[in-house]
This record gives structure tokens, sequence and C-alpha cells, in this order.
């Protein structure tokens, strides 16, 4: 039986255990803690020595955190590999409303993020502006890809200078594969830019 309440949608006999609630904040300011759960979430299945041959953290800290992603729920064991967990990682959406804004938190981001260190960008952003933004100028990222916005429409919506607009969008090519193999992002001059940058935000925030 499915059911939906106030709280809970798309529910099935039994909904799945979540009690870590600190970790999924965990994942947007621990880039190593990230970067493993996207490891597995990539490689559809890993074990923990696997996870230790290709990551910068010790030992340790490896089955650390994946103690702390199982027990947050984020990651569930799915087997063994002679007498090795096997995990496997769990697809989740994290919705937050602050002040009538509405960011929704999804492993595609967490990947994004687990990447912050290698990308100023990414890290100035989130910083100095906050997950909101940043998940914003990800989304205008995307579109930007399909030729539906401009970079300098980019920082406008988003309140970011065109530099760090750009730099924003070369990190996300970079990182989700975006455009061809000899694409780069395309610069703009003032008169690319669409005055009626307000109703292209309406347009965002209808979909």
């Amino acid at each position: 039986m499915n059911y939906d309440t106030e709280h809970v949608r798309n529910a099935g006999d039994t909904p799945g255990m979540i009690t870590g609630i600190p970790t999924f904040a965990e994942l947007l300011e621990n880039p190593p803690l990230a970067s493993l759960y996207t490891s597995i979430r990539r490689s559809a299945t890993a074990t923990g020595p696997e996870l230790v041959e290709t990551t910068t953290v010790s030992k340790k800290t490896v089955y650390d955190y994946l103690h702390k992603l199982e027990e947050a729920g984020l990651i569930s064991k799915v087997g063994d590999d002679a007498g090795t967990a096997v995990y496997t990682a769990e697809e989740f959406e994290l919705t937050l409303t602050v002040r009538e804004t509405e960011v929704s938190i999804t492993p595609e981001l967490i990947e994004v993020i687990a990447q912050k260190n290698e990308y100023p960008a990414i890290k100035r952003i989130l910083e100095d502006h906050g997950i909101v933004t940043f998940a914003l100028a990800y989304d205008l990222v995307k579109a930007h890809s399909e030729g539906d916005v401009t970079i300098r429409q980019i920082a406008s919506l988003t309140d970011l200078s065109p530099g760090t607009a750009y730099d924003l969008v070369e990190a996300l090519y970079s990182i989700l594969g975006l455009g061809d193999d000899e694409s780069s992002p395309t610069t703009y001059t003032p008169d690319d830019f669409d005055e009626d940058e307000g109703n292209l935000l309406e347009e965002f925030a209808d979909k």
C-alpha cells in the first residue's frame, strides 16, 4: 500500500530508515565523505578495500565514513565478497524550505560539492553565497549547456560576478561532461544579454 501524508509521500509498506540527519548536512561540508558516497553510487557497489585503494583518506577514516553513511541510511550492505561487506548507495532527495525558497539536495549536487577543493569557484560560491545560490547556479549552468541562458544571465540571476559565473560554468562543464569534447563556455558581450531576466527567473521557478 502506498500513501501520502503531509510530510511523507510515495511511501511503501515500510519506509526506509533515515536516522542520521547531521550526516546529510556533513555531506555539504566534508568533501572526502561526499566523495566516498559518490564513489559507491557511481560504481553501483563497492567494498571497503576497494574504496581504500581509490580514496585519499586513511583506511580508518574510510571505515569510519562507511559506518557513518550506513547509520544515516545513505548506503546499505547488499552482500559480501569473501567475507568483505559489499555496499550500495541509496538515492535521496532532501528538500529544505527557508524564507519561502525551496532547495532540493540530491546526489547529483553532492557529486559536485565533493570536488569543491579541486574547483575554487565551487568552494567560493558555497562559502560566500550558500547552498541555495549554488543549487540555482547549478541548474542554470545545465540550462546554459542547452543554449537556454547566457553566462551574464546566470550572473544576474544568482547575484554572482560574471567572472565567478564563468568559472563555475567551466568547472561544471568539466565535472559533468557538458557540451562536446571540444566545447568550452562561451563568453558574451553586453548586446547578448537579455534584459528581461526577471521573466527568465519566473520560467525556471515554474519548472
